[in-house]
């Protein structure tokens, strides 16, 4: 947000998903330009090639996750794992990537850009998204 009000942006896409997307409506200066529907690249567990997954580590691994996503654990697992969160899909992909962790939820463009791999595939989460521009008063 500060990006774009500061005029280092043009435009900002936020998924509804985002917890703090009413700031960005809420702020006067800017204004929805776009809202449409689109679906996210795969989500999934992935690790990094060097580690070895075997099912019986979810019960003890902490997994790495933006908050958005981790609901999917429960639709597709069955079950919620030890989880700590971070600001992105991809700053949890880079986290597993540098050995932080082991285990990141992220999607498939924040995994091949980390060079991690999936061990479970989610499903794309079909979204809606607005793109913000300044306000022209």
């Amino acid at each position: 947000m500060d990006a774009l009000t500061e005029r280092r942006l043009d435009l900002v896409l936020v998924a509804h998903a985002y917890p703090g997307i009413n700031a960005f409506y809420m702020h006067p200066g800017l204004e929805p330009a776009i809202v449409f529907r689109g679906s996210t690249p795969e989500y999934g567990l992935a690790i990094r090639d060097d580690f070895t997954f075997h099912e019986e580590l979810l019960d003890s691994e902490t997994v790495v996750s933006h908050p958005a996503p981790i609901p999917l654990l429960r639709y597709h697992l069955g079950r919620l794992l030890h989880m700590v969160t971070v600001d992105s899909t991809s700053q949890a992909a880079c986290d597993v990537a540098d050995g932080r962790y082991n285990v990141a939820i992220t999607n498939e463009e924040a995994a091949k850009q980390h060079h991690l791999k999936f061990v479970y595939k989610f499903s794309r989460i079909p979204m809606t998204w607005t793109v913000f521009a300044r306000r022209n008063d």
